[in-house]
């Protein structure tokens, strides 16, 4: 498969922007089908993983950031209150990571890889910091169980609507799945750059240990936090917990940039 194109990456071109606003108008539509396990937990994130397996994480993130920011001013504005950037950090970072790993992992084993680390990001990102700083240890068994109940059935969703979504746009302009596995050798090509690799690999570090840092100290507490919910609960999950999926989105995105001519499939 010959893309023929020069090696330059035009990222913010009209036709991209027009995508990323398309998924996130859906996104955003989305949020308002509620997945009846856990408050607040909904099917938003099926179209941007739709965008992350068919497009890449350029239209995947920002995408999923729309639809994030219709959903905080639609179901719960205090979030812009509370941290106005809210709707750029969290899940719409982990859209990143699906991208690269559905690309870098060989097909078929990309798509369990893809479940798999949904399922462990889930976790490690929310199910456990999340609940614990929202809730309080006394609930956090019964929340985690809940939390994974409900991540299951996103999940299966996303997968149903991502790869079945991309599945058929393919077939419809006659391309292989994950067109990306057919770009002759000598189209590939890299725009990567080893320092920001370095740099994105040590921010993903900190900031994925920062919240677990902090659930060791006692003012984890919830005679320091307050009830569930409460207003010091909030900032310390969109300031401690929210944005510890921002270090590995950007080091996938490095990582990516080492493939420039996966961005050419989709100009």
């Amino acid at each position: 498969m010959s893309i023929k194109t020069t090696r330059r990456i035009e990222l913010w071109t009209p036709r991209r922007v027009t995508r990323a606003a398309i998924i996130g108008a859906l996104s955003g539509a989305t949020s308002l089908i509620p997945v009846p396990v856990m408050p607040g937990m909904t099917l938003d994130p099926a179209i941007p993983a739709f965008a992350a397996v068919y497009y890449g994480p350029f239209e995947a993130y920002w995408g999923y950031a729309i639809g994030q920011l219709i959903r905080s001013l639609i179901r719960d504005p205090g979030v812009l209150m509370i941290n106005p950037l809210n709707f750029m950090f969290g899940t719409p970072f982990f859209m990143i990571i699906i991208a690269w790993l559905v690309r870098v992992v060989k097909y078929p084993w990309n798509i369990p890889a893809s479940i798999a680390l949904g399922i462990l990001m889930h976790m490690l990102s929310y199910a456990i910091p999340g609940c614990i700083i929202t809730y309080g240890w006394a609930v956090f068994p019964t929340c985690f169980i809940l939390q994974m109940i409900g991540c299951a059935i996103v999940i299966s969703v996303c997968l149903i609507i991502a790869l079945g979504g991309a599945v058929y746009m393919w077939r419809i302009r006659r391309q292989p799945m994950f067109p990306h596995r057919f770009i002759d050798k000598d189209e590939e090509f890299s725009i990567a750059s080893k320092g920001r690799i370095l740099a994105s690999a040590i921010a993903a570090v900190i900031l994925f240990i920062i919240p677990y840092i902090f659930l060791a100290t006692p003012y984890s507490s919830d005679r320091y936090l307050g009830p569930p919910e409460s207003p010091l609960r909030r900032y310390i999950d969109a300031y401690i917990r929210h944005p510890m999926t921002a270090g590995l989105g950007w080091l996938c995105w490095e990582l990516y940039k080492k493939h420039g001519e996966w961005f050419k499939i989709t100009e």
